[in-house]
């Protein structure tokens, strides 16, 4: 089956900022974000941003609050909220 990915096989971690696309179609993006320790997102307000740790820990920024992330969390950024 096409749609099923094993994640811990599309790991890979980038100096510069890099997602990888795990799934596209015309309404949705599924991108694996790596981040290495001090990277971070770029902001960008647009569409609904779901959010899922898998491994690590961060900080998470949405408007002014800042949100520490564990792995198992899950963080939803609607439409339009800075992130």
């Amino acid at each position: 089956m096409e749609n099923v990915i094993n994640i811990k096989e599309k790991v890979k971690f980038n100096p510069e900022f890099m997602p990888i696309i795990l799934y596209m179609s015309k309404k949705t993006k599924v991108p694996l974000i790596c981040l290495e320790k001090g990277q971070e997102i770029p902001p960008h307000p647009s569409a609904l941003g779901i959010f899922y740790c898998i491994e690590g820990e961060g900080t998470f920024i949405r408007e002014n609050e800042e949100i520490e992330i564990k792995p198992g969390m899950m963080i939803i950024a609607e439409d339009g909220i800075e992130r």
